[in-house]
């Protein structure tokens, strides 16, 4: 069945059944899992992996489903299993809408226009402002030949007591695994946080940041307006990065850090600019 699902090839003739699947980060003991390029990753609790024609494995306990596009393979299978498509309007909060297998706790509030995508857990305490979508989609796509195609999602969001949100901010829910906020982060207004994001405790995010996906900021953060951070990095505990600074690599030392230019006249600004293009060619 998995074989015509997923248009592969099995690696053997055995029945099986498979009940869970997981990725290389939260790997689950007996489940289908899925390799997108190689490297030495612990497959100790696959019993499965979705993998590409040209992959070979020493390991005679994996049941391998060999194809020439595992996204295209795991998005077809994720498409099988989605969750349902039925929502309500609240019957506590105003004008909210809820999808289903959503659990909320005490003493929360919710404003117009919030949106809750299925199997959020929101805990104690927590503020959510006017507008802020909660569980959408993550940018996940693949290539099929020259076409982009979407991946679907069926990862939720989890969010730990005293959280605030600020208005039409996007918190999105995970591929596979959750999205987490952790408990008393802050997130300012028109913040985007990426699927499989990991914002740790007491972190402050605020407007106008992008985090893409499955990166993981530690505790005790603050992250000023306009900034920039790349996906697939970690941000250690107690880093403080100023405004509009772009964050491309992991930072794994506390402290400050700063990238933006501050603004100055143009006269001043494209005279720096030609200085900076030039810094490669002084010895």
């Amino acid at each position: 069945e998995l074989e015509r699902l997923l248009d592969a090839k099995c690696s053997t003739n055995l029945n099986h059944t498979f009940t869970e699947i997981s990725t290389l980060n939260n790997p689950i003991k007996g489940s289908l899992g899925f390799l997108t390029k190689a490297g030495d990753y612990n497959l100790e609790l696959f019993k499965g992996l979705i993998v590409h024609d040209t992959y070979s494995s020493e390991n005679n306990n994996l049941i391998l489903f060999k194809t020439n596009n595992v996204m295209k393979s795991l998005s077809t299978l994720l498409g099988k299993i989605s969750y349902g498509q039925n929502y309500s309007k609240s019957k506590i909060f105003e004008n909210v809408i809820i999808g289903e297998n959503v659990s909320i706790g005490d003493n929360c509030v919710i404003y117009p226009g919030v949106f809750i995508n299925h199997n959020t857990i929101i805990g104690d305490n927590v503020i959510i402002h006017p507008n802020v979508t909660i569980g959408s989609d993550g940018f996940g796509l693949y290539k099929d030949g020259d076409m982009w195609q979407k991946i679907p999602h069926v990862g939720s969001v989890v969010i730990d007591n005293d959280v605030e949100i600020g208005s039409g901010s996007t918190i999105d829910r995970g591929l596979i695994d959750n999205t987490y906020l952790r408990h008393n982060c802050k997130i300012d207004n028109l913040v985007h946080i990426a699927h499989n994001v990991i914002v740790g405790e007491n972190t402050a995010i605020a407007a106008c940041t992008g985090v893409a996906g499955s990166t993981i900021i530690g505790k005790n953060c603050t992250i000023g307006g306009g900034v920039g951070i790349n996906g697939h990095i970690s941000i250690c505990d107690n880093v403080h990065i100023h405004g509009m600074s772009m964050i491309t690599k992991s930072i794994h030392t506390e402290g400050e850090y700063a990238s933006a230019m501050a603004a100055d006249t143009v006269r001043n600004w494209r005279k720096n600019q030609v200085l900076f293009r030039n810094l490669h060619k002084k010895k």
